[in-house]
């Protein structure tokens, strides 16, 4: 038996080889395969796919590797001498390429379109579109060309599953010489890009999702699984901008996947064409809106492109005006947008817009002091005549129309943005949002411009200090730090200065399309994310900062009456404060004469804006007297049930008070924020100062474990109630409760010299240098318009960094400038005197606070501390040794039930 085992095996095995050569000799012996062997890839996991329509025509037209070429094909690209004939002619006139159309397979999403790809006699597919019409021509961003865009993702999903790897290009791109010379083999994707920025592995590249090269792996797979599923969470953005992000999330580094960006030098486009004929590759029509203007530039192109190939010398690319005049198809002779740009614009295509609603077009209201600005401005009254008002209601429009101005009525799609709509409330949000759109389409009708703010003094003509025809987008700054193209300085979107061109369009695009992943949020802090994640840089766009000297603000004035030019009223809350504080600011201003030492009246009202919303029963507040010494200055401490416990947390931190060098007074000062009943009635029995946080419904009772979702959800609360103490004016030290004082703190801190003093787990010896770590669970901070604007962005930052601590997001706010952004001075704690156990101090005689930082429960916490606690009480002046803090190193070693 064994020996006739061996036998058939044997059989099999000749049986096989024999087939196995008679098939190499049947296959053609010129293929275009040969190229393209390197493009296996490594075995994927995937059902064996049945010989339906997809399975058939994906097999007719791959190479033997399993490669092959899709476009999809609609109506409006397949009609006679349209983008179909003249995306196959790019294939039979081009280097190399006229081989490859017998591997492209056309995906047709209706039938007109499919009948028309079997009278070329070309690979064919009909695309099941689910009940969708997609025959028209579906407009840039219209709902159609959304849908569109999102069944390719789902068809190209299920292409990968069968094993299939692909080039998947739109037909209006041109193919002048094969583009598998200019792939890699090892990456699982290669995307085209709008503008490249020179480094090919660099993830700040924008894809462009019109042209790619896709190997079929698991990783891949699951990249498009994730990818079409994302659909749903993201109503009108595209595939593209939903890729982007996911690719901004770390989603490519998550998958594991390899990932290259290809060089516009080979794969060239519209919004940035190849400098070199030599090396170009593909060229896209991107950057472009309407079939009719891709036909015309790219039929330009290529004939410019045969002048090249023919020998003629000095050849460069047309012009795009077609594309570029594509943005304007919806103005018609009667576009009331077109209508009102021209006859406010300069005669070079700029203006000066602002958005008006029913509560700024008060009389004596914002819009008459605005405009008072501008008629009592140095070189400024003649500007009116270039000055655009939006309004988003009627009684807005009215207004305006009755002052004789230039006006235009916004449709504000059902949304009312008449009333005053306070700082990040939803109405101020949605009018932020609402302005960025109407924006992006000014950029569209080929019109640059200056926006303003109507909270905006006008003091002398700013186009003065504007490098015009040099930048293509130019910031106001909350604060700026000195460096006019230093991304590090934060953006103001209420007064910016930007060119039309393909680059800001794009840019106003995707900026107004992270709306849907951006709730709570207001644009300009979406902005200036895009802008650390490298939006800027991957668009090609020259980016410039004004420096508040000349563009000075509330939150940070200019020192110069000579330079200042504008004056925004940020850093201010109400329509109100905002009149009587640059009301102030224009009457200092016209008694300046050049000579004489004015300074800037204190913006008293706007500082107190912030407290507009509290109730004469303000129980915060009562809180807040009442433990504030009488420079309103106090310390604030977090309690709740499981630190509350007899002889727990509360009971350490309380003792050190009373055992510590000149800091048992300090308790009076004291002011324990409860989050639940047990803490407050426990906080109430010791008599002190005691304030019951609103938890809205959530129980912070139990032990809040590091890291765990109550932990992190409790840290957040916490920045939303320190943000409200600064706008009360108060400032404060905060301390963890597991932290105990040795010696007074505030003889250590330099008062009100910074604006942030903060404890660090490791400290590098440099007290200015951001690069030390911060650790929230002790700092000072002072109340002024620097800080609160730091904790509001701060608090808003949580939105976008689920299951991230706040200290984590507070350093990567650092990292990305957030005080330099907001001129906030801070100076990080020698932990020789603000000790921790993750960084003991070496030096009993200077320490002044230890924290059970590095520690993991309540339990460690208090046997560790209770240990440092002993050995200070201990301490006669001579050498110390610490504890070694065993428990707490224990209690990352064990899992803990709450």
């Amino acid at each position: 038996m064994e020996c006739a085992s061996h036998r058939f095996v044997g059989l099999v095995t000749i049986s096989l080889l024999i087939f196995a050569g008679t098939y190499t000799c049947l296959w053609p012996a010129k293929e275009d395969s040969v190229l393209f062997s390197w493009f296996q890839r490594v075995p994927i996991t995937r059902k064996a796919a049945p010989k339906d329509e997809l399975e058939i025509a994906l097999q007719r037209s791959s190479m033997k590797n399993r490669t092959l070429i899709i476009s999809v094909l609609n109506k409006a690209y397949a009609e006679e001498n349209g983008l179909l004939y003249l995306f196959l002619k790019s294939l039979r006139e081009g280097e190399d390429t006229e081989s490859l159309i017998k591997h492209l397979l056309l995906v047709a999403v209706d039938e007109t379109a499919f009948n028309r790809c079997k009278h070329l006699n070309l690979h064919c597919f009909l695309l099941n579109t689910t009940n969708t019409s997609l025959s028209t021509e579906q407009l840039f961003m219209s709902e159609g060309f959304l849908a569109m865009m999102w069944q390719r993702i789902r068809f190209l999903g299920d292409v990968l599953k069968r094993g299939y790897s692909f080039i998947f290009t739109d037909m209006d791109v041109l193919w002048l010489r094969n583009p598998f010379s200019e792939l890699n083999r090892e990456e699982d994707m290669q995307m085209s890009i709008d503008m490249f920025n020179g480094n090919p592995y660099d993830d700040f590249n924008g894809i462009n999702t019109g042209f790619f090269f896709v190997a079929s792996s698991n990783k891949t797979i699951a990249l498009f699984d994730e990818w079409y599923a994302s659909r749903n969470n993201s109503k009108g953005v595209k595939e593209q901008d939903v890729l982007n992000h996911m690719k901004s999330k770390g989603a490519f580094r998550r998958l594991g996947m390899k990932v290259r960006y290809l060089d516009t030098a080979y794969f060239s486009g519209f919004c940035q064409d190849s400098r070199d004929f030599k090396k170009v590759t593909t060229v896209h029509a991107n950057c472009c809106r309407t079939v009719k203007a891709k036909i015309s530039d790219l039929s330009s192109v290529l004939r410019v492109w045969k002048k090249f190939v023919n020998g003629t010398l000095n050849v460069n690319w047309p012009v795009h005006s077609a594309c570029h005049s594509s943005w304007k198809t919806k103005a018609a002779t009667e576009d009331k947008l077109e209508i009102a740009l021209k006859g406010a614009s300069m005669g070079n295509k700029t203006l000066i817009i602002t958005v008006l609603n029913k509560a700024y077009a008060e009389e004596n209201g914002m819009i008459d002091l605005f405009l008072k600005s501008l008629t009592e401005g140095e070189q400024t009254k003649f500007l009116i005549k270039y000055l655009l008002f939006v309004a988003v209601d009627q009684t807005a429009f009215d207004r305006c129309k009755k002052l004789d101005l230039h006006c235009y009525q916004l449709n504000s799609k059902g949304t009312n943005l008449s009333t005053e709509q306070l700082f990040m409330t939803s109405g101020f949000i949605e009018m932020m949002w609402q302005r960025t759109r109407f924006l992006g389409d000014v950029l569209r009708h080929g019109y640059s411009f200056v926006f303003t703010d109507t909270d905006v003094m006008w003091l002398r003509n700013p186009f003065l200090e504007l490098n015009k025809n040099t930048e293509d987008m130019q910031f106001s700054c909350d604060g700026f730090n000195g460096n006019p193209f230093d991304d590090f300085n934060g953006i103001n979107t209420g007064f910016f200065y930007i060119t039309s061109n393909n680059k800001t369009t794009a840019l106003f695009d995707e900026w107004y399309a992270l709306r849907n992943y951006s709730k709570g949020m207001k644009e300009q802090d979406v902005l200036n994310r895009m802008k650390s994640e490298g939006a800027f840089r991957w668009l090609g766009m020259k980016v410039r900062y004004l420096d508040t000297e000349y563009f000075s603000g509330f939150c940070s004035d200019s020192r110069d009456y000579n330079k200042v030019t504008t004056v925004h009223a940020n850093c201010c809350r109400t329509k109100k404060a905002k009149i009587a504080d640059l009301t102030a600011v224009l009457d200092s201003w016209k008694t300046f004469d050049a000579t004489s030492n004015i300074i800037w009246p204190a913006h008293k009202a706007c500082h107190d804006s912030w407290e507009t919303t509290r109730a004469p029963e303000d129980k915060l507040e009562v809180a807040l007297q009442s433990a504030s010494m009488e420079s309103k200055t106090l310390i604030i401490t977090f309690l709740n049930k499981a630190y509350a416990e007899e002889n727990g947390l509360l009971d350490l931190f309380l003792q050190s008070f009373k055992e510590g060098d000149d800091t048992e007074h300090l308790i009076k000062h004291l002011l324990l924020v409860a989050a639940d009943q047990t803490a407050l009635d426990r906080c109430k029995l010791l008599k002190l100062n005691c304030y019951k946080l609103n938890t809205m419904g959530r129980n912070y009772s139990k032990e809040q474990l590091y890291m765990t979702e109550g932990f992190i959800e409790m840290m957040w609360q916490r920045v939303l109630l320190l943000r409200n103490v600064l706008q009360h004016g108060y400032n404060f030290i905060f301390t963890d409760m597991d932290i105990v004082w040795l010696k007074n703190p505030f003889t250590k801190l330099n008062n009100y010299k910074e604006d942030l003093q903060i404890s660090c787990d490791g400290f590098n010896g440099r007290p200015f240098d951001s690069n030390n770590s911060v650790n929230t669970g002790f700092f000072f901070v002072a109340s002024n318009n620097k800080t609160i604007a730091l904790f509001d962005e701060w608090y808003g930052s949580r939105n976008n960094s689920q299951g991230m601590k706040e200290q984590d997001v507070l350093r990567h706010m650092i990292s990305q400038g957030a005080f330099g952004k907001f001129g906030v001075k801070v100076r990080y704690l020698d932990t020789a005197y603000f000790s921790g156990f993750c960084s003991d101090s070496t030096d009993a005689k200077k320490v002044t606070t230890v924290h059970a930082n590095c520690c993991r429960s309540v339990s460690a916490k208090l046997t560790d501390l209770k240990a440092v606690l002993e050995t200070s009480r201990g301490f006669n002046g001579s050498t110390v040794t610490w504890p070694e803090h065993r428990a707490c190193k224990e209690s990352w070693k064990r899992d803990i039930t709450i």
